[in-house]
């Protein structure tokens, strides 16, 4: 069984975790009776942590409603444990574990896109978002993992064919994190958007630390991982493209149901400029303000060597090029982040984050007031895991 058919099945899951899956699905978390929220939840907080087999499929698909684990709205909101549950299966390579996660979070929203124009449904914009999407779902398959062999995460994605352990991961990825907070279609495009991009902030910190760690000992590897790194955040902007495909109006029809989920949250995002630009004292109110947050203002994470400052004084021309790639595309998905705001958002709203929006997110589009540390390992391992709440 191939990964994507996998991800079209329902065979990985019990008749009552259907139920479960369908309930959350269906008329959106927002919109579930007091009751059965209260149902959902009952059924994790039963279960014991360290659940196994079809106990552990059961907590993955209701984590996020649990009552008894305090977890912050943008994360209750994103899934992001059931990221965190399939990284967790690649200890050895992270890297293309979290490649691989994208590509399932892609591909499952091209075929949510593709069954709305097979009814009928005919989404505003429609036939350009699939297309996006595919021609997203290809870069992917095409980004090179390993140089010197030549692997591709289209050749993971064969390899995976035949696995049917990582089939079954993948279709469990996939069906533990499709839950949008309303009945709407267009919410789809947004919740799936905001995970591909939390798995490339990561994708991103994670490269940019192995580069600083290897540029001096082992250069040729760091260039290669730096051309990595430069090729996800490019993937950032394809993500972005993909997102640009809702119109203001389809976005604001959804957007109140999302309610204090804010991207202002993300343990991900902050840490990946912490790790590439250094720290930015401008964010200290922002990480005072929320409890999951503070971890990135303690003196370690203040003290860290970025990646800008670790490569800025290098005479390997390939490690110089692949930092003005990475530097160029990370500044193009801000100025896209900034027009996003600023397009959807009508004037004078506030984000749902609690900012003021468009001018909340024009202050950190340029980097000039990062403060880069002098520890290469300041905040490790922090900086170079996938986290959530």
């Amino acid at each position: 069984m191939s990964v994507d058919a996998a991800l079209s099945t329902r065979a990985l899951l019990t008749p009552r975790q259907r139920e479960v899956a369908a309930l959350q699905r269906t008329r959106g978390r927002a919109r579930l009776e007091p009751e059965e929220a209260a149902h959902l939840a009952a059924l994790h907080d039963g279960l014991p942590e360290r659940a196994t087999g079809e106990d552990e499929v059961t907590r993955l698909l209701t984590r996020s409603v649990s009552r008894e684990l305090e977890i912050p709205e943008y994360y209750r909101y994103t899934c992001l444990h059931a990221y965190g549950w399939y990284l967790d299966r690649f200890p050895d390579d992270p890297v293309a574990g979290a490649l691989l996660a994208l590509r399932v979070t892609l591909v499952d929203l091209l075929d949510v896109e593709r069954a709305a124009w097979a009814v009928g449904e005919r989404p505003e914009r429609g036939d350009e978002r699939i297309k996006r999407l595919e021609d997203a779902i290809l870069a992917v398959g095409g980004t090179v993992t390993d140089p010197l062999l030549q692997v591709r995460i289209a050749d993971l994605v064969d390899r995976a064919a035949v696995d049917p352990e990582l089939a079954r991961r993948a279709a469990l990825l996939a069906e533990s994190t499709r839950f949008p907070r309303s009945p709407l279609h267009e919410e789809n495009v947004f919740l799936r958007s905001v995970q591909a991009c939390e798995t490339l902030f990561f994708l991103v910190r994670r490269l940019a630390v192995e580069v600083a760690a290897a540029k001096d000992e082992f250069p040729a590897r760091a260039a290669g991982r730096l051309e990595l790194a430069g090729g996800c955040a490019r993937l950032l902007n394809d993500v972005f493209h993909v997102l640009l495909t809702l119109t203001p109006d389809g976005f604001m029809t959804f957007r109140d149901y999302t309610g204090a989920a804010s991207a202002v949250q993300s343990l991900n995002y902050h840490a990946m400029e912490i790790s590439v630009y250094g720290y930015d004292p401008r964010k200290a109110e922002v990480f005072d303000s929320v409890d999951h947050l503070h971890v990135l203002d303690t003196p370690e994470v203040r003290d860290h060597r970025p990646l800008s400052a670790a490569l800025a004084d290098t005479a390997d021309v390939r490690l110089r090029d692949g930092w003005h790639v990475l530097d160029r595309a990370l500044s193009k998905w801000r100025g896209n982040h900034y027009r996003f705001a600023r397009t959807y958002l009508p004037a004078h709203t506030p984000a749902s984050g609690g900012t003021d929006g468009a001018a909340y997110v024009k202050r950190f589009v340029k980097k000039d007031a990062c403060v880069a540390g002098a520890d290469p390992f300041g905040g490790l391992p922090l900086l170079s895991g996938f986290l959530y709440r």
